[in-house]
């Protein structure tokens, strides 16, 4: 992959990974509940999803997944259901308001993770957007895994810069929400229910 083709590549994954998505909204509801250091790795477990979901597409089965649609579907419903159940926790859930401190020091890095994996694991679009978008910037003549070998961690970093400055950007702007845990509970798990119901009636295309 040469200098110029690379660039256009980081030029429309900047306009594609700045979209605010599933993930993007999991990482702004951690950064208010748990505080932006801690969402580092909320992103780090999307990142990781997503390093799964290019080496599937890498080795070929994006390809299988695209053109099948009860493997989309089986991926798009447990994406749907993850962000139903987060969604929904958080919404019944009753904290007091002197309870927040108390769960910003409990909640653990692993947790984290694993629920940055889970919502940006159960994205569909993403193998399908993949499979889509990486072979408009290879060169069949070349060594494929030379290429995805810049394009995929290039992808990856994007993706992760742009969870992490929705947090903070989030921290800053809606910290009076801080004060207000019950509220901002019902406020980011209806915006998660959303994004399920999005995730639900989008059609395989």
């Amino acid at each position: 992959m040469n200098f110029e083709t690379w660039l256009a590549f980081v030029a429309a994954s900047l306009v594609l990974t700045m979209t605010p998505g599933p993930s993007i909204l999991l990482g702004v509801v951690h950064s208010m509940n748990y505080g932006a250091k801690k969402t580092l790795f909320t992103a780090l477990g999307d990142i990781s999803a997503n390093f799964i979901q290019m080496i599937l597409v890498a080795i070929g089965l994006g390809v299988v997944i695209a053109s099948s649609e009860l493997a989309f579907q089986l991926i798009k419903w447990f994406g749907v259901f993850t962000l139903v159940y987060m969604g929904a926790k958080m919404v019944l859930s009753k904290p007091k308001a002197l309870e927040l401190a108390h769960l910003k020091h409990n909640i653990t890095r692993r947790k984290l993770y694993i629920n940055g994996f889970l919502v940006a694991a159960g994205n569909p679009k993403a193998i399908v957007f993949f499979t889509a978008f990486f072979p408009q910037f290879i060169d069949p003549d070349k060594p494929l895994l030379a290429q995805l070998i810049i394009m995929c961690p290039t992808m990856a970093i994007l993706d992760f810069i742009w969870v992490m400055l929705y947090a903070l950007s989030a921290q800053r702007f809606l910290g009076f929400m801080q004060n207000r845990p019950a509220l901002l509970n019902r406020v980011g798990g209806s915006a998660l229910l959303g994004a399920s119901a999005f995730l639900a009636t989008t059609s395989h295309a």
